[in-house]
């Protein structure tokens, strides 16, 4: 879910609604599924409760998959987040993904009493605790940061078996081998290209070869902003709202502080961002993206997360550029192996 552009009721409002109705028109269009984030107390996103979200996400949209990406472990106690995402998935049917990943934005982890200078040793504890709580009944468990006293099966248990599959956002080389040790499937780093999706994915089957792990049948996804267009000049009024995006991000990352709950904005658009937004966006005609596609496949990517929606663009454009996503680019891989199977974010 994009940026907001301020905090006020109706604001919040227009922005659910746009969101709901653009997930129940993707439901047959041929995306494999929907996927919310996690950001807190900033206009950077409005998905403080991405659960939540998918629970009306998964009711308008019964035949796509509905996906957190991801969720920011060290935010949550263990409990009751299996709590709340087996409930997610018995009432989908089970079409549920766990993307998870440690955060990255300060005031977010300052707000909920936390460190981020603690985010790994929390996070990986956190997904001990959870993945038994995800298999086991009567788990107790005696860590460093969590703890649970008693025996407890949290119920309901996972409809998927053994449980929903787990994502890991997967940028450093630490939480690359994490998560070839625990079976998960891979996010990639956003905005890299082919080449370096590539060699990322390489660096993951020299970790499993090195620990007798197996990558075979594993999802490796990559995220990308997205602009179908026609209009020659679109590919740059993409490229300029998704360097606002990053520019924001990035400045979330360094310690910014929102102010009244407003993210902070750039001044002006680096030009730098901008040229390598350009260079790497999924941008150009529907023929011109099926290429851009397949490039990304041939790198080991098997699931592409398509943002539609980034930095100041409008709804109306960003609309027009998912509709002629879906008419001109999706039935390219319909039914197809081996491709990257685009969703919706």
């Amino acid at each position: 879910m994009s940026a907001s552009r301020d905090i006020d009721r109706a604001t919040t409002d227009e922005k659910y609604g746009d969101f709901f109705r653009e997930v129940e028109w993707a439901n047959d269009k041929g995306f494999a599924g929907v996927w919310i984030t996690e950001h807190h107390f900033s206009t950077y996103s409005l998905s403080s409760s991405p659960l939540l979200l998918l629970t009306k996400a998964a009711t308008v949209a019964p035949d796509l998959r509905v996906g957190t990406g991801i969720l920011v472990l060290p935010l949550w106690d263990p409990v009751r987040l299996v709590a709340d995402v087996c409930t997610l998935d018995a009432i989908s049917g089970g079409r549920v993904d766990l993307g998870i990943g440690r955060g990255y934005q300060s005031h977010e982890f300052h707000g909920y009493g936390r460190d981020l200078a603690d985010s790994r040793s929390m996070f990986e504890e956190s997904v001990d605790l959870i993945t038994q709580l995800l298999t086991s009944e009567d788990t107790t468990f005696d860590g460093r940061h969590y703890h649970v006293d008693a025996p407890v099966t949290v119920l309901p248990r996972p409809t998927q078996t053994p449980h929903p599959p787990i994502w890991l956002a997967s940028v450093s080389p630490e939480s690359t081998r994490f998560a070839v040790t625990r079976g998960f499937n891979f996010m990639g780093l956003a905005l890299a290209t082919p080449a370096e999706l590539a060699q990322q994915w390489r660096t993951i089957e020299d970790i499993a070869a090195e620990t007798g792990q197996s990558v075979t049948g594993r999802q490796y996804s990559a995220n990308r902003y997205v602009y179908c267009t026609t209009d020659p000049d679109g590919r740059r009024m993409a490229a300029r709202e998704a360097a606002r995006q990053m520019a924001m991000s990035r400045a979330l990352a360094k310690g910014a502080a929102p102010v009244h709950g407003v993210a902070p904005a750039p001044a002006e658009i680096d030009p730098a961002d901008e040229a390598l937004a350009y260079e790497r966006l999924l941008a150009g005609t529907p023929e011109e993206i099926v290429a851009q596609i397949e490039e990304i496949a041939d790198s080991g990517v098997t699931y592409i997360s398509a943002g539609f929606q980034y930095g100041a663009m409008s709804t109306e454009a960003s609309v027009r550029s998912m509709k002629l996503f879906a008419e001109g680019v999706l039935p390219a891989f319909a039914g197809t192996t081996g491709a990257a199977t685009p969703a919706f974010s």
